[in-house]
């Protein structure tokens, strides 16, 4: 019974310690934004690390393209930890600058390894994947320009073009999930 309460009272210091923000080199306490941005980072190079060390394992186990991904990604959260820790407020919308270009990287990336992967084996991928590829990619080029041209701009344009960045997004892991899903349904129940 003691050895519980013991065990119980080191648990609660713990949680404790966690709780509180750590301190800087100047013995400050580091922002919620700074914090949150760090474990951002964080897991992004975990995330690459994944895959990396899946590719160690097995040639190609991972395309380039989602390596290239995932690289991007760590990109975008070093680029939102640098304002953050500066105490600059205002480099969130360069971040999703930066999150633009990863994903009109990662488009273009799509679309020229889909033509290489039918110039060794044609067929890989059918003229209309290859065609909705580039359409991506230019989307996601274009996308990148109007960002661009908002960097002055007042934070309401801004705001739009974050929101329609998302919905590219979000259309483009449609188009991913519907492709990567059976194209037969199966519910239980119905096998009669």
């Amino acid at each position: 019974m003691d050895t519980g309460i013991l065990i119980a009272v080191v648990g609660w210091c713990s949680l404790a310690q966690l709780a509180q923000a750590p301190a800087t080199q100047d013995g400050a306490a580091e922002s919620i934004e700074v914090r949150y941005a760090r474990a951002q980072l964080q897991l992004a190079e975990a995330n690459l690390r994944r895959v990396e060390e899946s590719n160690q394992r097995v040639a190609r186990a991972v395309p380039a393209d989602v390596v290239a991904g995932y690289r991007n990604d760590v990109a975008v959260a070093k680029a939102r930890l640098q304002p953050a820790t500066a105490g600059r407020a205002g480099g969130e919308f360069r971040v999703w600058l930066g999150r633009a270009a990863a994903e009109q990287k990662g488009a273009e990336t799509r679309w020229k390894s889909a033509v290489a992967a039918n110039d060794r084996v044609p067929g890989t991928f059918g003229a209309l994947d290859v065609e909705r590829f580039r359409l991506r990619a230019e989307v996601a080029a274009l996308q990148l320009e109007r960002g661009r041209t908002l960097v002055d701009a007042g934070r309401e344009a801004q705001l739009e073009w974050e929101v329609d960045l998302l919905d590219n997004q979000v259309q483009r892991l449609k188009e991913e999930s519907n492709r990567a899903a059976p194209s037969v349904w199966v519910y239980p129940g119905w096998g009669w």
